[in-house]
Parts: structure tokens; C-alpha cells; sequence
């Protein structure tokens, strides 16, 4: 009997707690995707000691997924450097997809770390000093075309990055 008065009284505490106004949508939304910016990776490579500086770099470009019908994936690149073993090294990385709320497109990310300190672009594109690197390969799929487009992309510690747009246009494949 004391258990099935518990129960009861658990089962109308969470029928209490249930959401208001909420809602069962039961055809796809006509209207246009929000640019919601959601986090599809996140890694930090080197914890920054104590003291030490870290720059902080951003980029943001379009992923291009198909060959004839194209559909641009926007994306947003953040990571930060720091000073280690001798010349600036990538610390983390973060990619976010900006209009992660369609549902159609899908995104993910894998990062290799490269610590050897090798002559690297400047922002500019011109050679000068000696950094680290991160390669990212980005993988997008686009339901609505079936499509999947990889591409991989290089950063490095003095704030260097390769463009999306022009590499994702000749990777696409079925």
C-alpha cells in the first residue's frame, strides 16, 4: 500500500512538472533555417601554462557540398595558439556549423596535430616563419542532394588558413 501511495505521488509531482506550451510540429517547418551556431568539435591539444599568451584566431567560410547542385554550408572556425617548443603551435581548435537547426545538412570533424616546427604561411600566404600545424578534415552531407563533400583544411600557429570554398568545390562525391 506505502508503495503504491509513493508511486502515485511521484507520478503527479512529474506530471506537474511538465512543460507548458509545448507542441508536436507534424510537417516540416517551411520557414527558412535560423543561423543557429551549434559546436560539432572541440579539442585542446596543448594546455596553456600558466602565464603564458594565446592568440586567438577565427574564420568563417561555406563548405560547398555537391557538383551541379550545389548548397553552401556555412562554418565558423576558431582556434587558438600559443608558444611552445620553440615557435607558435596550434592549442585548440573549435568548428561550428552556423545553421546547424537545418536538419538536412550534418557535419563532423577530425583533427591531427602536426608539433614539428616547419617554415608556415603567414596570414598573408607569404613564408616567413616556423610553426605548428593542425589538419582538420571536414565531412558535410547534404540529405536533400545526397551528397557528401570531405575536405581537409590546414591551420597554423601564426594564424594561417586554407580556404573552404575553393577546396570543397572539387572534393564532392557520391
Amino acid at each position: 500500500m506505502k508503495k503504491l501511495l509513493l508511486l502515485a505521488l511521484v507520478s503527479t509531482a512529474l506530471a506537474s512538472c511538465r512543460e507548458t506550451n509545448s507542441s508536436v510540429q507534424s510537417s516540416p517547418s517551411t520557414a527558412a533555417p535560423s543561423t543557429a551556431k551549434v559546436l560539432r568539435f572541440d579539442t585542446t591539444f596543448v594546455k596553456a601554462s600558466v602565464g603564458a599568451r594565446t592568440y586567438p584566431h577565427t574564420y568563417t567560410g561555406n563548405l560547398l557540398v555537391g557538383t551541379t547542385k550545389q548548397v553552401a554550408v556555412p562554418v565558423q572556425i576558431d582556434w587558438t595558439t600559443t608558444g611552445q617548443a620553440g615557435c607558435p603551435q596550434v592549442a585548440a581548435v573549435k568548428v561550428y556549423q552556423l545553421n546547424a537547426s537545418d536538419r538536412r545538412t550534418r557535419l563532423s570533424v577530425q583533427a591531427v596535430r602536426d608539433a614539428v616546427c616547419k617554415p608556415g604561411p603567414q596570414p598573408a600566404g607569404n613564408v616567413t616563419g616556423y610553426t605548428g600545424a593542425a589538419y582538420l578534415k571536414l565531412t558535410c552531407e547534404v540529405r536533400d542532394i545526397h551528397r557528401i563533400t570531405a575536405t581537409t583544411m590546414t591551420l597554423n600557429g601564426l594564424g594561417y588558413h586554407d580556404a573552404l570554398a575553393g577546396d570543397s568545390a572539387v572534393a564532392s562525391a557520391q
